[in-house]
Protein backbone atom coordinates (compact mmCIF):
# COMPACT_ATOMS: atom_id res chain seq x y z
CA UNK A 1 0.00 0.00 0.00
CA UNK A 2 1.15 3.52 -0.78
CA UNK A 3 -0.26 6.66 0.85
CA UNK A 4 0.88 10.17 -0.06
CA UNK A 5 -0.43 13.71 -0.38
CA UNK A 6 -0.98 13.64 -4.16
CA UNK A 7 -2.37 11.01 -6.56
CA UNK A 8 0.62 11.25 -8.95
CA UNK A 9 2.98 10.48 -6.07
CA UNK A 10 0.85 7.50 -5.02
CA UNK A 11 0.82 6.20 -8.58
CA UNK A 12 4.61 6.45 -8.79
CA UNK A 13 5.13 4.55 -5.54
CA UNK A 14 2.61 1.87 -6.49
CA UNK A 15 4.25 1.41 -9.90
CA UNK A 16 7.60 0.84 -8.19
CA UNK A 17 6.11 -1.78 -5.86
CA UNK A 18 4.45 -3.47 -8.84
CA UNK A 19 7.88 -3.80 -10.47
CA UNK A 20 9.27 -5.58 -7.42
CA UNK A 21 10.66 -2.54 -5.66
CA UNK A 22 11.11 -2.31 -1.91
CA UNK A 23 9.31 0.12 0.38
CA UNK A 24 12.37 2.37 0.25
CA UNK A 25 12.33 2.30 -3.55
CA UNK A 26 8.68 3.35 -3.51
CA UNK A 27 9.34 6.08 -0.94
CA UNK A 28 12.05 7.58 -3.16
CA UNK A 29 9.74 7.70 -6.17
CA UNK A 30 6.99 9.23 -4.04
CA UNK A 31 9.30 11.88 -2.58
CA UNK A 32 10.61 12.98 -5.97
CA UNK A 33 7.09 13.42 -7.35
CA UNK A 34 5.94 15.29 -4.25
CA UNK A 35 8.80 17.74 -4.73
CA UNK A 36 7.23 18.62 -8.05
CA UNK A 37 3.49 18.59 -7.33
CA UNK A 38 3.45 19.91 -3.74
CA UNK A 39 6.60 22.04 -3.51
CA UNK A 40 5.00 24.01 -0.69
CA UNK A 41 5.42 21.02 1.63
CA UNK A 42 8.09 18.74 0.21
CA UNK A 43 11.19 18.69 -1.93
CA UNK A 44 14.80 17.76 -2.53
CA UNK A 45 15.87 21.11 -1.07
CA UNK A 46 14.64 20.16 2.40
CA UNK A 47 15.12 17.58 5.11
CA UNK A 48 13.38 14.38 6.17
CA UNK A 49 13.35 11.42 8.50
CA UNK A 50 12.71 7.83 7.43
CA UNK A 51 11.59 4.77 9.39
CA UNK A 52 12.18 1.38 7.80
CA UNK A 53 11.12 -2.00 9.12
CA UNK A 54 13.61 -4.67 8.04
CA UNK A 55 11.59 -7.86 7.99
CA UNK A 56 14.69 -10.02 7.43
CA UNK A 57 16.32 -8.57 10.57
CA UNK A 58 13.08 -8.07 12.51
CA UNK A 59 14.44 -4.63 13.25
CA UNK A 60 13.24 -1.05 12.91
CA UNK A 61 15.83 1.27 11.38
CA UNK A 62 15.59 5.06 11.34
CA UNK A 63 17.47 7.48 9.12
CA UNK A 64 18.20 11.14 9.79
CA UNK A 65 18.20 13.41 6.76
CA UNK A 66 17.32 16.57 8.63
CA UNK A 67 18.82 19.85 7.52
CA UNK A 68 21.90 21.08 9.36
CA UNK A 69 22.93 24.64 10.06
CA UNK A 70 25.72 26.17 7.97
CA UNK A 71 29.14 26.07 9.59
CA UNK A 72 29.02 29.86 9.96
CA UNK A 73 25.83 29.78 12.07
CA UNK A 74 26.00 31.09 15.63
CA UNK A 75 23.55 30.81 18.59
CA UNK A 76 22.32 34.39 18.20
CA UNK A 77 21.27 33.81 14.58
CA UNK A 78 17.60 34.59 15.19
CA UNK A 79 18.03 37.16 17.95
CA UNK A 80 17.64 40.94 17.66
CA UNK A 81 18.38 43.42 20.41
CA UNK A 82 18.52 40.57 22.90
CA UNK A 83 15.11 39.14 21.98
CA UNK A 84 13.98 36.42 19.53
CA UNK A 85 12.99 37.76 16.13
CA UNK A 86 9.36 37.57 15.04
CA UNK A 87 8.60 34.38 13.09
CA UNK A 88 8.36 35.93 9.61
CA UNK A 89 11.40 38.10 10.20
CA UNK A 90 13.41 34.98 11.06
CA UNK A 91 12.04 32.53 8.51
CA UNK A 92 11.99 34.67 5.36
CA UNK A 93 15.40 35.05 3.75
CA UNK A 94 18.70 33.26 3.41
CA UNK A 95 19.58 32.94 7.09
CA UNK A 96 16.86 30.35 7.73
CA UNK A 97 18.14 28.01 4.98
CA UNK A 98 19.80 24.82 6.23
CA UNK A 99 21.85 22.25 4.35
CA UNK A 100 19.33 19.96 2.59
CA UNK A 101 19.43 16.33 3.69
CA UNK A 102 16.72 14.48 1.75
CA UNK A 103 18.81 13.11 -1.11
CA UNK A 104 21.75 11.95 1.00
CA UNK A 105 19.33 10.15 3.31
CA UNK A 106 17.40 8.52 0.48
CA UNK A 107 20.62 7.39 -1.15
CA UNK A 108 21.87 5.88 2.13
CA UNK A 109 18.59 4.02 2.66
CA UNK A 110 18.55 2.87 -0.98
CA UNK A 111 22.05 1.41 -0.74
CA UNK A 112 20.95 -0.68 2.24
CA UNK A 113 17.37 -1.56 1.36
CA UNK A 114 16.73 -0.79 -2.31
CA UNK A 115 15.99 -3.39 -4.99
CA UNK A 116 15.39 -1.34 -8.12
CA UNK A 117 18.11 0.79 -9.77
CA UNK A 118 18.45 4.32 -8.39
CA UNK A 119 17.92 5.99 -11.78
CA UNK A 120 14.73 4.04 -12.44
CA UNK A 121 13.06 5.60 -9.39
CA UNK A 122 13.43 9.08 -10.90
CA UNK A 123 11.55 8.41 -14.14
CA UNK A 124 8.07 9.14 -12.77
CA UNK A 125 8.97 12.58 -11.44
CA UNK A 126 11.00 13.40 -14.55
CA UNK A 127 8.10 12.48 -16.82
CA UNK A 128 5.63 14.55 -14.80
CA UNK A 129 8.02 17.52 -14.72
CA UNK A 130 8.71 17.48 -18.44
CA UNK A 131 5.21 16.59 -19.64
CA UNK A 132 3.43 18.71 -17.06
CA UNK A 133 0.91 18.18 -14.27
CA UNK A 134 -2.24 19.99 -13.19
CA UNK A 135 -1.87 22.56 -10.43
CA UNK A 136 -3.96 21.40 -7.48
CA UNK A 137 -6.44 23.70 -5.72
CA UNK A 138 -4.27 23.60 -2.60
CA UNK A 139 -1.09 24.60 -4.45
CA UNK A 140 -2.96 27.41 -6.19
CA UNK A 141 -4.37 28.72 -2.91
CA UNK A 142 -0.97 28.70 -1.21
CA UNK A 143 0.73 30.40 -4.17
CA UNK A 144 -1.97 33.06 -4.24
CA UNK A 145 -1.55 33.70 -0.52
CA UNK A 146 2.27 33.77 -0.58
CA UNK A 147 3.62 37.30 -0.12
CA UNK A 148 7.23 36.59 -1.05
CA UNK A 149 7.57 33.83 -3.66
CA UNK A 150 6.24 35.82 -6.60
CA UNK A 151 9.10 38.30 -6.13
CA UNK A 152 11.60 35.55 -6.98
CA UNK A 153 12.39 35.74 -10.70
CA UNK A 154 12.36 32.02 -11.51
CA UNK A 155 9.49 31.11 -9.19
CA UNK A 156 7.51 34.08 -10.50
CA UNK A 157 7.88 32.90 -14.08
CA UNK A 158 6.97 29.31 -13.18
CA UNK A 159 3.99 29.75 -10.89
CA UNK A 160 2.53 33.19 -11.64
CA UNK A 161 0.91 34.97 -14.56
CA UNK A 162 0.57 38.76 -14.44
CA UNK A 163 1.44 38.62 -10.71
CA UNK A 164 -1.42 36.21 -9.96
CA UNK A 165 -1.02 32.52 -9.18
CA UNK A 166 -1.79 30.30 -12.15
CA UNK A 167 -5.29 28.81 -11.73
CA UNK A 168 -5.93 25.33 -10.39
CA UNK A 169 -6.06 22.88 -13.26
CA UNK A 170 -3.39 24.71 -15.26
CA UNK A 171 -0.86 22.29 -16.76
CA UNK A 172 2.51 23.22 -15.32
CA UNK A 173 5.78 22.14 -16.95
CA UNK A 174 8.87 22.38 -14.73
CA UNK A 175 11.72 21.60 -17.11
CA UNK A 176 14.38 22.82 -14.71
CA UNK A 177 13.30 20.34 -12.03
CA UNK A 178 13.28 17.58 -14.63
CA UNK A 179 16.81 18.46 -15.73
CA UNK A 180 18.04 18.48 -12.13
CA UNK A 181 16.51 15.05 -11.49
CA UNK A 182 18.07 13.65 -14.67
CA UNK A 183 21.51 14.69 -13.44
CA UNK A 184 20.99 13.23 -9.96
CA UNK A 185 19.53 10.03 -11.42
CA UNK A 186 22.59 9.62 -13.62
CA UNK A 187 25.34 10.65 -11.18
CA UNK A 188 23.86 9.99 -7.74
CA UNK A 189 23.26 12.38 -4.84
CA UNK A 190 26.79 13.76 -5.19
CA UNK A 191 25.55 15.70 -8.23
CA UNK A 192 23.37 17.73 -5.84
CA UNK A 193 25.93 18.20 -3.08
CA UNK A 194 28.96 19.02 -5.20
CA UNK A 195 29.43 20.86 -8.47
CA UNK A 196 27.15 23.27 -10.31
CA UNK A 197 23.94 22.54 -8.37
CA UNK A 198 25.62 23.07 -4.99
CA UNK A 199 27.24 26.28 -6.21
CA UNK A 200 23.86 27.54 -7.47
CA UNK A 201 22.17 26.75 -4.14
CA UNK A 202 24.83 28.58 -2.15
CA UNK A 203 24.72 31.54 -4.54
CA UNK A 204 20.94 31.79 -4.25
CA UNK A 205 21.09 31.80 -0.45
CA UNK A 206 23.90 34.34 -0.30
CA UNK A 207 22.38 36.68 -2.90
CA UNK A 208 18.96 36.79 -1.23
CA UNK A 209 17.63 40.21 -0.25
CA UNK A 210 18.27 38.98 3.32
CA UNK A 211 21.43 36.97 2.61
CA UNK A 212 22.43 33.81 4.45
CA UNK A 213 25.83 32.19 4.82
CA UNK A 214 25.29 28.69 3.41
CA UNK A 215 28.34 27.62 1.40
CA UNK A 216 29.12 25.01 -1.22
CA UNK A 217 31.46 23.49 1.35
CA UNK A 218 28.50 23.04 3.73
CA UNK A 219 26.68 20.99 1.10
CA UNK A 220 29.74 18.88 0.27
CA UNK A 221 30.22 18.07 3.97
CA UNK A 222 26.65 16.89 4.63
CA UNK A 223 26.19 13.27 5.69
CA UNK A 224 22.97 11.42 6.50
CA UNK A 225 22.97 9.26 9.63
CA UNK A 226 21.27 6.19 11.01
CA UNK A 227 19.84 6.89 14.48
CA UNK A 228 18.15 4.81 17.16
CA UNK A 229 14.34 4.99 17.02
CA UNK A 230 12.33 5.62 20.17
CA UNK A 231 9.67 3.11 21.25
CA UNK A 232 7.15 2.82 24.04
CA UNK A 233 4.02 0.90 25.07
CA UNK A 234 0.47 2.08 24.49
CA UNK A 235 -2.31 -0.28 25.61
CA UNK A 236 -1.51 -3.60 23.89
CA UNK A 237 0.79 -2.10 21.25
CA UNK A 238 4.42 -1.10 20.99
CA UNK A 239 4.65 2.27 19.24
CA UNK A 240 7.89 3.38 17.60
CA UNK A 241 8.91 6.66 16.03
CA UNK A 242 11.88 8.75 14.97
CA UNK A 243 14.14 9.78 17.81
CA UNK A 244 16.11 13.01 18.23
CA UNK A 245 16.83 15.33 16.52
CA UNK A 246 13.14 14.82 15.73
CA UNK A 247 11.02 15.97 18.65
CA UNK A 248 7.83 14.39 17.33
CA UNK A 249 8.44 10.79 18.35
CA UNK A 250 9.11 11.56 22.00
CA UNK A 251 6.19 14.02 22.15
CA UNK A 252 3.76 11.45 20.72
CA UNK A 253 4.96 8.71 23.07
CA UNK A 254 4.67 11.06 26.06
CA UNK A 255 1.14 12.03 25.07
CA UNK A 256 0.11 8.40 24.62
CA UNK A 257 1.58 7.50 28.01
CA UNK A 258 -0.27 10.35 29.72
CA UNK A 259 -3.55 9.57 27.98
CA UNK A 260 -3.39 5.88 28.83
CA UNK A 261 -3.01 6.72 32.52
CA UNK A 262 -5.59 9.53 32.48
CA UNK A 263 -8.56 7.43 31.37
CA UNK A 264 -8.66 8.74 27.81
CA UNK A 265 -10.07 5.41 26.58
CA UNK A 266 -13.16 5.93 28.73
CA UNK A 267 -13.90 9.43 27.41
CA UNK A 268 -16.57 9.48 24.67
CA UNK A 269 -15.07 10.31 21.24
CA UNK A 270 -15.18 14.04 20.41
CA UNK A 271 -16.44 14.82 23.90
CA UNK A 272 -15.31 17.78 25.96
CA UNK A 273 -13.56 15.35 28.30
CA UNK A 274 -11.59 13.77 25.42
CA UNK A 275 -10.60 17.16 24.02
CA UNK A 276 -9.55 18.35 27.47
CA UNK A 277 -7.36 15.30 28.15
CA UNK A 278 -5.76 15.46 24.70
CA UNK A 279 -5.03 19.19 25.00
CA UNK A 280 -3.50 18.83 28.46
CA UNK A 281 -1.33 15.88 27.35
CA UNK A 282 -0.10 17.94 24.41
CA UNK A 283 0.62 20.92 26.65
CA UNK A 284 2.82 18.81 28.94
CA UNK A 285 4.61 17.05 26.08
CA UNK A 286 5.37 20.31 24.31
CA UNK A 287 6.66 21.86 27.53
CA UNK A 288 9.20 19.02 27.69
CA UNK A 289 9.87 19.44 23.97
CA UNK A 290 10.79 23.09 24.44
CA UNK A 291 12.93 22.38 27.50
CA UNK A 292 14.78 19.15 26.69
CA UNK A 293 14.70 18.32 22.97
CA UNK A 294 17.38 19.29 20.47
CA UNK A 295 20.14 17.91 18.28
CA UNK A 296 21.83 14.98 20.07
CA UNK A 297 25.10 15.86 18.35
CA UNK A 298 25.22 19.06 20.41
CA UNK A 299 23.07 18.66 23.54
CA UNK A 300 22.42 15.71 25.89
CA UNK A 301 18.80 14.54 25.70
CA UNK A 302 17.36 12.50 28.61
CA UNK A 303 15.33 10.16 26.39
CA UNK A 304 14.91 7.44 29.04
CA UNK A 305 13.72 9.89 31.68
CA UNK A 306 11.30 11.56 29.28
CA UNK A 307 9.70 8.24 28.38
CA UNK A 308 9.87 6.45 31.74
CA UNK A 309 6.32 5.69 32.75
CA UNK A 310 7.09 5.19 36.43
Amino acid sequence: MVAAAHPLAVEAGYAVLSRGGSAVDAAIAVQLVLGLVEPESSGIGGGAFLLYWSESEKKLRSYDGRETAPAAARPDRFMKDGRPKAFLEAVVGGQSVGVPGVLRMLELAHRRHGRRPWAELFRYAIDAAEQGFEISPRLHALLERDRFLRDDREAGQLYYLKNAAKPAGTRLVNAAYGATLRKIAREGAIAFYEGDIAVDIARAVRSNAKPGDLSAEDLAAYRALERDPVCGPYRQWRVCAMGPPSAGGIAVLQMLGILERAGFARAPPHSAAAVHLFAEAGKLAFADRARYLGDPDFVPIPVTRLLNGK
